[in-house]
């Protein structure tokens, strides 16, 4: 009798056991990684490094680089932002630049403001080795529909510009003056368009 009530007992405690990894599991939300680059690996992907600055001067503290993404279902939400970027380490002195501040923002389809915030490159770009994924957690926010992220390095550092060749997923793009705009250059030697996609990357479930 004493091994019939063992038995059972330990049946119930499997049974409450699986119950509890099943909810556990069913609860667990399902994260999607969404892309505005090609998708390759790092060690694959033909890329470099920009700034705003770089091209519009001054004025290029102001401009932002764009990625278009579509949220993949009703009830999704933004969690997570991934960028490639490198604020730059002086091998001779052993040092970061100075700390200087980045600016992300989230805009919906009709280009509405829905969440923004600014920290200091550093802390997020300031690898002695080189460019790195950073992944950037922000407060869950639901999204429906295309939606876009904003980056605005302001001279701070570089983002990481994908050459897009036969890669181009057109969902790069600069903000400026609140218009969005394609994100290529023109090869004033050929008078080539070159495109190229930005490599922001949102997370969400």
């Amino acid at each position: 009798m004493k091994k019939i009530v063992l038995l059972m007992a330990a049946l119930c405690c499997a049974l409450l056991c699986s119950s509890a990894l099943a909810a556990e599991k069913a609860n667990t939300p399902k994260f999607t990684l969404l892309k505005a680059d090609s998708g390759k690996n790092l060690s694959q992907m033909n890329f470099s490094l920009y700034s705003a600055t770089d091209t519009f001067g001054q004025d290029g503290i102001g401009i932002g680089e764009a990625a278009k993404f579509t949220a993949p279902g009703p009830n999704w939400k933004l969690m997570a932002l991934q960028f490639l970027g490198w604020s730059g380490f002086n091998e001779t002195t052993k040092r970061l630049p100075v700390d200087r501040n980045f600016l992300v923002e989230i805009r919906d389809k009709d280009l509405n403001l829905l969440y923004k915030f600014a920290d200091a490159q550093n802390l997020y770009f300031g690898s002695a080795k080189g460019p790195v994924i950073t992944g950037m957690e922000i407060p869950a926010l639901p999204v429906t529909g295309d939606f876009y992220v904003i980056f605005y390095d302001r001279g701070s550092m570089g983002l990481g510009m994908e050459s897009a060749s036969s890669n181009e997923t057109g969902k790069s793009f600069f903000f400026i003056n609140g218009q969005l705009a394609p994100a290529e250059f023109v090869n004033k030697k050929t008078n080539e368009t070159v495109d190229f996609n930005w490599v922001i990357r949102a997370i969400g479930a």
